[in-house]
């Protein structure tokens, strides 16, 4: 399985964000800057992360992102399906839609092999939420005072 860029870079700004947990907004310099991606990549991304009600957005001056929810209610597994559509682990296992050619579900050996490693890798994504992360390891500068408990 291999993780898009953009699906990177989504989960590492939801993750920066999640690490400020509402102390402050955080701006697009500032989660370009710490996470290293490129701003306006980075625009269109938390954009689309606000459309699908992961994020809230202030305009403005003073404006910024901040999680729309609490953290332990944003897994890992609805940042990236949210960033790429369902997952898949291999193209007999895509949905129907985005198959091409006469290679259908159902017609390739490796289908169950994929089906149950996809329920073991959709089990461990959505059982890890953004109110999971150690915090004060990744992000000691954003977590002064800003414990794991107030997930």
């Amino acid at each position: 399985m291999k993780v898009s860029n953009k699906a990177d870079y989504a989960l590492h700004a939801m993750l920066y964000i999640a690490s400020i947990n509402g102390k402050r907004l955080c701006t697009i310099d500032g989660i370009a800057e710490a996470e290293n991606i490129p701003r306006e990549y980075l625009a269109k991304i938390l954009k689309e992360l606000t459309q699908k009600g992961f994020l809230h957005s202030v305009k403005g001056i003073h404006g910024g992102y901040r999680l729309a929810r609490p953290r332990n209610e944003i897994t890992f597994l609805d940042i990236l399906e949210a960033i790429e559509g369902p997952l898949a682990l291999a193209f007999c296992n895509m949905p129907e839609a985005e198959r091409q050619g006469s290679h259908k579900k159902g017609q390739c050996a490796a289908t169950p092999f994929f089906d149950e490693l996809k329920k073991k890798v959709v089990k461990e994504l959505s059982g890890l939420s953004l109110g999971k992360i150690d915090y004060d390891k990744y992000y000691p500068s954003s977590t002064k005072g800003n414990s794991k408990a107030k997930a």
